[in-house]
């Protein structure tokens, strides 16, 4: 054993003895240089987040008008439908009111046309307009044409309505305006303004304007254009948002059933003669009519015969209404029977002389027309 205060042996680490008064042994420098590396090190931490944060909230808009055509027209192209409210002009018509033009070209709604307040339904090159009698009475081609009171469907020529929905009006079309202006980058110019109680920018040119959200995908509020001239806020239907126009329109096109065609001419070619005696209850009456040129398919016609005393203006005798399906334009024999108080008191007034009239309503579109035209509307 080595004597007291001596070291051990060979490999012996030296003792250890603490400092006078308990006193811990002086720390080094490091820990300081380590608060102070710590201490920059999260003052450029926040001047990091600082200088992202001062980036993100506050950098500016840098999309260009043509930038945000460019891109609404990304976003209408997408459209299911379109609907338009306010002013349509095109050639000699005007319209007033809202249409609903889908991505198809089938266009429907309530407009006032060059005055008159009628509904308008066009689609695969067919216009229908939903009108009352004081109306078609001014417009249909033929006094013997037969109306029935109250709101009716008639179909007009297509180009009764000189505006081309198809052409200017569905999505595709208002899409390749947009991209068409987008493109006309150094007269464009930008100005905010409100459309619908939203905020929006006005962009476009002299034939063209667009007002659109000012946001990274922008959505169209208004359009307005020279030619067509046209003065319309505009709504964009996605295919999960177009459910109720295109079911609107497929109804419209289910009461076709009972539409006529305001142009067809139905003609009286010949009547049969001594089918009526005196003294009697009743008149039968047996015509020959001609169906429209270029009648085809099965086309349902309604006659109303009417018998008039002495002359083609005398006192009404009766009237009798009978049907046909024509499949074309050759002549063909119907009849019915009159049957009234004023043809039995006439027949033994010992009067013998009497007209017959005609009058006709030709179907405007048939079952099997409705059938495509809904199919054309499920099919886009």
């Amino acid at each position: 054993m080595p004597p007291p205060g001596a070291y051990g042996g060979p490999g012996t680490p030296p003792p250890f003895f603490p400092p006078p008064g308990g006193q811990q042994p002086p720390r080094g420098s490091s820990r300081g240089l380590l608060i102070a590396l710590l201490g920059g090190g999260g003052l450029i931490v926040i001047v990091v987040i600082a200088l992202v944060l001062a980036f993100t909230v506050f950098k500016e808009d840098k999309m260009t008008p043509s930038e945000r055509l460019a891109a609404t027209a990304t976003t209408v192209s997408t459209a299911r439908a379109l609907a338009y409210k306010g002013t349509f002009s095109g050639g000699g018509d005007t319209l007033q009111g809202e249409l609903k033009v889908t991505k198809g070209g089938r266009a429907a709604g309530q407009v006032s046309w060059d005055g008159d307040n009628v509904t308008v339904l066009s689609a695969d090159d067919k216009l229908f307009v939903k009108a009352p009698k004081s109306y078609w009475s001014t417009k249909v081609t033929s006094s013997s044409a037969m109306l029935k009171d109250g709101d009716q469907w008639g179909k007009v020529s297509s180009s009764d309505l000189s505006l081309d929905v198809e052409k200017d009006l569905t999505p595709a079309a208002l899409s390749r305006v947009l991209r068409t202006t987008s493109a006309l980058k150094s007269s464009l110019k930008e100005t905010k303004t409100t459309v619908q109680g939203r905020k929006a920018l006005r962009i476009g040119t002299v034939s063209s304007t667009f007002y659109v959200t000012d946001s990274e995908t922008p959505e169209l509020l208004r359009y307005e254009s020279s030619f067509p001239r046209v003065q319309v806020d505009v709504t964009a239907y996605s295919a999960a948002t177009a459910a109720t126009t295109i079911g609107d329109m497929r109804a419209m096109m289910g009461q076709l059933k009972d539409s006529f065609d305001s142009e067809a001419r139905v003609s009286l070619v010949d009547t049969k003669k001594g089918l009526c005696t005196t003294n009697s209850s009743s008149c039968r009456v047996r015509g020959q009519v001609r169906p429209p040129s270029l009648t085809s398919g099965s086309t349902k016609i309604e006659i109303k015969f009417k018998l008039t005393a002495g002359s083609t203006t005398g006192r009404n005798l009766g009237d009798c209404t009978t049907s046909l399906n024509a499949s074309s334009s050759s002549p063909t024999w119907v009849e019915c029977r009159v049957s009234s108080s004023a043809w039995s008191s006439w027949s033994r007034s010992g009067e013998t002389r009497y007209y017959t009239q005609a009058e006709y309503r030709v179907q405007g579109a048939s079952e099997s027309e409705i059938q495509a035209l809904q199919s054309g509307l499920d099919r886009e």
